[in-house]
């Protein structure tokens, strides 16, 4: 859980603050595309963020069903 709302979160972040600085935030060498690449990463590696709510999901309606 604690992974799955770090990652959303820093996406969400990320994204925001390219829009916030355009065209010129993606540019090779600015903090922002270096950042943007860093914070895509483990969205898709270590389970894409669909996956991870289908594995949580499953957890929690398991332990109802106990």
């Amino acid at each position: 859980m604690a992974k799955l709302f770090a990652t959303e979160a820093a996406g969400r972040i990320v994204d925001r603050c390219v829009q916030l600085h355009g065209a010129r935030a993606l540019q090779r060498g600015h903090l922002l595309e270096h950042l943007y690449r860093d914070v895509r990463a483990p969205r898709i590696y270590e389970g894409a963020s669909e996956v991870q709510r289908t594995i949580i999901a499953r957890e929690i309606l398991g332990r109802t069903n106990r």
